[in-house]
């Protein structure tokens, strides 16, 4: 009879359903990726009019998306355009006015979620509908760069591939359920994970032994100091000054990829 409550919360645990944090925890990083890649190929390839990626920076969601269109013959200008900072709503209004039949990557536009009517205008254009009509209805009708007034509204044909680096949770719903979403997070096991992978393709100029010097340094800092930076930018970082071969460069290597409060 003493066993019966151990023997309770045993089954509890097994039949515990996963939440989407637990899920990610025990995901490869090569799969997340993996999907990201089959994910942009599904949207070039007019299967779905949109994805949102979202995820910490400093994981190359940028150039694995880039590289995956360049892969399927797709030009920067010609068939896509990389809009990337800033986007106001008129600003994102033009920009899908002036691309409407091409793919838009918009690319550390977070603050587009902080402005009504731009998350209007994304869910509009991210819709999955035949017909995906965009509207600017103000007093003020908006121009082009060349002064030309443009249309109240537009059917807008094209794609649109949104990168991010808010959490997954802080995307608005409306347009999480409008695309496919893809949350690239990882924990700091699978982030080293992933750098160990692709030490042969960060810096492949650089010595393979100096890359797991830096890469050992950067894992020693992780773990002695608060607030360190755990991404390839802080990589590279790290491999940069491992190559100069200073005396005290651990140290260094500390110093430039801790957070600064």
């Amino acid at each position: 009879m003493k066993n019966q409550p151990k023997k309770r919360d045993m089954k509890n645990q097994k039949n515990a359903k996963m939440n989407f944090k637990s899920m990610q925890e025990k995901k490869r990083p090569s799969i997340m990726f993996d999907d990201m890649n089959n994910l942009t190929t599904m949207v070039a390839k007019d299967i779905s009019p949109s994805l949102v990626i979202t995820g910490q920076p400093g994981l190359g969601k940028t150039f694995n998306v880039t590289k995956t269109l360049a892969g399927l013959g797709f030009k920067e200008n010609e068939h896509f355009v990389h809009v990337k900072g800033r986007c106001t709503a008129a600003g994102m209004f033009i920009t899908l006015f002036e691309n409407s039949d091409k793919l838009i990557i918009f690319d550390d536009c977070d603050s587009v979620f902080k402005d009504g009517d731009a998350v209007n205008l994304l869910k509009g254009a991210l819709d999955s509908y035949d017909k995906r009509v965009i509207t600017w209805m103000t007093a003020k009708g908006l121009k082009d760069q060349d002064g030309e007034m443009l249309p109240r509204s537009f059917n807008f044909t094209g794609k649109i591939i949104f990168i991010s680096n808010l959490p997954i949770a802080k995307v608005d719903s409306a347009i999480r359920s409008r695309s496919f979403v893809l949350d690239i997070t990882l924990t700091p096991q699978q982030l080293m994970k992933r750098m160990r992978d692709l030490l042969n393709v960060v810096e492949p100029d650089v010595d393979l032994k100096i890359k797991k010097d830096a890469l050992s340094a950067l894992n020693t800092a992780f773990k002695k100091f608060e607030g360190v930076e755990l991404n390839f930018r802080s990589l590279i970082k790290a491999i940069r000054i491992r190559q100069m071969g200073f005396g005290n460069w651990r140290q260094m290597v500390a110093e430039q990829v801790m957070g600064v409060k």
